[in-house]
């Protein structure tokens, strides 16, 4: 059954009209506040893009960034492709808080998943370069143009292993076979700042809906995390054990560095898609305690837009990514919405927040395929 998120507010204003009058204040009052509070929100915004306050990415933020001392201080480069019965993510996270480098390597088929042992492998820093570890390797040929994405290691399926003819199911629980990845990422748009580039009057909505305190004005000034994410194609080949996939998909990239708190999420969700109609596009949703963000572009045919609204529903599986997933978002061209379903998928647990990774099948008139991220924390059963 598909399931909309959770309300926000009090839940006074959809009443009606009481004996005395008093819910209706109360509605009105909310309504005028969430306005103060957009408007506000807008102006801060805009004076800390006038002011620069967040830098537009140069070439030189391609390279690594100089550890500010916090522990959970995070960089990392994420590779994520989406095509027809594919989708891959590889991502490298340099972890000088903790002396390590963390390498993801998971790659979805609709018949099988395969990672290395636990889907991710931690590294102790040594003397070699923060772009290489684990067998996996990146190089930036171009800032902002070009990379090329390598793995070389073993790979295990998820209960499942590759076929000479064809990737298939057969009844092995941990069979390792030997993986590589040689792909490269060429861009199709320039760098997308999220929170910055996103549609300023969806940011101030949400700002206005927001508990405003100390902490969260806190939130507004600083900001922990910062990075981008790009638009592109991953193109080469992905071999499973004797099998050899090429690979032309649709790609986006990511770069982050800083302060980064997985387990201060209540819930997260990253989508990056593509379909028939030539459309492409990423949305991204955090909820935290007192602020709710949203954001994301649509690309289509040589245009960028950032969305101007964004909600969700899901089928609800407990412990596992949700079976199927509606995704309404507003463009230029008006509202639309992607209706997909999780084909395969693969779940972990990072820094106390629970991952789910999965590759989309979305259906419909404009049929096609994406690559879901969705966290939560990751929190005992009471």
């Amino acid at each position: 059954m598909m399931r909309p998120p959770s309300p926000r507010g009090s839940g006074t204003a959809g009443r009606g009209p009481g004996l005395t009058g008093e819910p209706d204040d109360r509605a009105v009052g909310q309504i005028l506040r969430a306005g103060v509070k957009s408007t506000l929100a807008r102006w801060v915004l805009r004076r800390r893009k006038d002011r620069g306050a967040v830098p537009v990415p140069t070439p030189q933020d391609e390279a690594t960034h100089a550890w500010d001392g916090q522990p959970r201080f995070v960089e990392d480069y994420t590779f994520v492709g989406a095509q027809a019965g594919l989708g891959v993510v590889l991502r490298l996270e340099w972890l000088p808080g903790r002396q390590s480098q963390r390498v993801w390597v998971v790659i979805l088929r609709p018949d099988g998943v395969w990672t290395p042992q636990g889907g991710l492998r931690l590294v102790r820093i040594g003397g070699g370069s923060r772009w290489a570890a684990g067998g996996l390797t990146l190089d930036c040929q171009a800032p902002f143009q070009r990379w090329s994405v390598r793995y070389c290691g073993p790979l295990i399926g998820q209960g499942r292993r590759p076929s000479a003819r064809r990737l298939r199911l057969v009844s092995d629980d941990e069979d390792t076979v030997r993986g590589s990845v040689d792909l490269t990422f060429v861009s199709e748009a320039p760098p997308y700042v999220p929170g910055i580039d996103d549609d300023p009057e969806l940011v101030a909505r949400r700002l206005g809906e927001a508990t405003w305190d100390a902490r969260l004005w806190r939130a507004t000034r600083d900001v922990g995390l910062r990075g981008y994410v790009q638009l592109g194609q991953l193109l080469g080949t992905v071999a499973v054990g004797d099998v050899l996939v090429p690979v032309r998909a649709m790609s986006l990239r990511q770069h982050h560095w800083g302060l980064r708190d997985w387990e201060a999420c209540e819930e997260a969700y990253r989508c990056a898609w593509m379909t028939e109609d030539e459309r492409r596009g990423w949305l991204h949703h955090t909820r935290r305690p007192l602020l709710t963000r949203d954001g994301g572009f649509v690309a289509h045919r040589g245009r960028v837009a950032p969305v101007r609204s964004l909600s969700s529903t899901a089928e609800i599986r407990p412990g596992r990514a949700p079976a199927r997933i509606g995704l309404t978002f507003g463009d230029v061209d008006g509202t639309r919405r992607l209706q997909t379903e999780l084909v395969s998928e693969f779940g972990l647990v990072v820094d106390r927040a629970r991952i789910d990774l999965g590759l989309l099948r979305i259906t419909g008139r404009a049929p096609g395929w994406g690559i879901w991220a969705g966290l939560r924390p990751d929190r005992p059963e009471r």
